[in-house]
């Protein structure tokens, strides 16, 4: 049998999901919820607790319990035939725009590091060897003061050194285009997506509220059998979801398919 606070956490969890309390709306008053559920004050509190650190309700002192309101922005995260990578950045600025009223800022940091561990192990790096460092570039695009995406992409030291990939500015064309320049054409790529619980850091740096895990993203590039790129991107999962197309799609429908919100029922 279940704890008391755990089966009226779980009640609530039921009410908010078949949406009586529909998304920004206040749950009942502690002493309601008492009431209902004839139980303690503390019983409650812990019932109160346990939504908080699923991500489904924000409490404030003096101000109730309400119900989170989840609007997720789509994060394209397949390529697309025949749009460039500026072009699938440029959709995404467009629809933060749209859904949260703002242009995110970016900044970009560029440096070089030896290449160990996995990272060394995906890349086919040498750590011992003189070529075993890579050229990062790491973009953090802000909402107003709030990190909301961190992309990091590592490329091998012998490709990257001394191109524009070692440069800290914008690349128009695109990486994939750079590297094909560079003799090294993208040919096939896997992916790994993922979600995890934010270190005490990473939730101070993307402002997690409880119960929030951040979804990580990687992909390997290869020209041939040759890894030429990994690139990880985090994201807050209460502010995004991915989105994977395949085959000949229209704007329209990636338009549709960006509508759909996996909070809504």
């Amino acid at each position: 049998m279940e704890p008391r606070h755990i089966e009226i956490a779980q009640e609530l969890m039921e009410e908010i999901e078949d949406g009586r309390y529909r998304p920004g709306e206040t749950l009942p008053t502690e002493d309601q919820l008492i009431q209902t559920y004839r139980t303690s004050r503390n019983t409650v509190r812990r019932a109160l607790q346990e939504l908080a650190s699923r991500g489904r309700i924000d409490t404030k002192q003096g101000s109730g319990s309400r119900v989170r309101d989840y609007r997720p922005t789509v994060h394209l995260a397949s390529p697309i035939e025949g749009q460039a990578e500026d072009e699938r950045y440029d959709e995404y600025i467009e629809r933060i725009r749209r859904e949260q009223g703002q242009v995110p800022r970016e900044e970009l940091t560029v440096g070089r590091e030896a290449a160990t561990g996995m990272l060394a192990h995906l890349l086919q790096l040498d750590p011992s060897d003189a070529r075993g460092f890579v050229v990062i570039r790491r973009y953090d695009r802000f909402l107003g003061s709030r990190l909301w995406q961190r992309q990091e992409s590592f490329y091998p030291d012998y490709i990257a050194e001394g191109t524009d990939l070692d440069r800290p500015a914008s690349i128009p064309d695109g990486t994939k285009k750079t590297l094909a320049e560079l003799g090294y054409p993208q040919t096939g790529s896997w992916d790994v997506v993922g979600a995890k619980m934010p270190s005490l850091k990473e939730s101070s740096r993307f402002g997690l509220g409880p119960g929030v895990p951040l979804l990580v993203h990687e992909r390997v590039a290869y020209s041939d059998t040759t890894p030429v790129r990994f690139t990880r991107t985090f994201l807050p999962a209460d502010r995004h979801q991915l989105l994977y197309a395949e085959g000949e799609i229209s704007h329209d429908l990636l338009q549709t398919a960006s509508d759909v919100n996996v909070y809504d029922r």
